[in-house]
């Protein structure tokens, strides 16, 4: 049973801030720790659950932010394998720094949250006919933003980061503070 616990807390923890998040998009867009679950889980989970468990936290929250903000064109096909690109690439990246130090893993995490923001902006300034495809054009998807959108692309840039950055320092500090839980515990010695 112990060892269900903490996945079971971080995906209950992950539901609380997704729709914590999509209920406020105004004061902290994007300031979700999913993309830092991706991250932590290639550092921490060996085989398939360092993907399994942020995939499926992923796919149960996904939809909240489209319906609570009322806009659908989340789960559009392309922003989906977008996301879905931008997730693996995060999860390689803390795949590639497994086993580092505590302050190479949050530079890691810096590192997850910028090649996630690179990729899904760039594929919209790609995709989006709002951007002209110019350097200015990707420069705008990067930075500034669509012209109808409120707040610009930098915010959430760095609210992911800053998440990114919080989340797996908890998850690391955790993971070092907390006994190990195991699927066969030793048996306690009769006295």
């Amino acid at each position: 049973m112990n060892r269900f616990l903490p996945p079971a807390l971080i995906i209950l923890l992950l539901i609380a801030f997704r729709f914590i998040g999509s209920m406020y998009p105004e004061t902290l867009p994007n300031f979700q720790p999913l993309a830092a679950l991706f991250f932590c889980g290639a550092i921490m989970a060996k085989g398939w659950k360092g993907w399994a468990i942020p995939l499926g936290a992923w796919l149960v929250t996904y939809p909240a932010p489209a319906f609570l903000q009322g806009n659908t064109a989340y789960l559009s096909p392309v922003i989906l394998l977008t996301t879905a690109l931008a997730f693996v690439a995060t999860f390689l990246i803390g795949k590639s720094l497994s086993g580092k130090n505590f302050g190479s893993l949050l530079l890691g995490s810096v590192a997850a949250a910028l090649a996630f923001h690179l990729i899904t902006n760039g594929i919209a300034w790609i995709g989006d006919p709002i951007y002209a495809k110019t350097p200015g054009g990707l420069w705008q998807s990067l930075w500034t933003g669509s012209t109808v959108s409120k707040i610009p692309s930098w915010v959430f840039l760095r609210n992911m980061t800053a998440a990114n950055l919080v989340f797996t320092a908890v998850f690391l500090s955790a993971r070092f503070a907390l006994p190990k839980f195991s699927a066969n515990p030793e048996p306690v010695a009769a006295r």
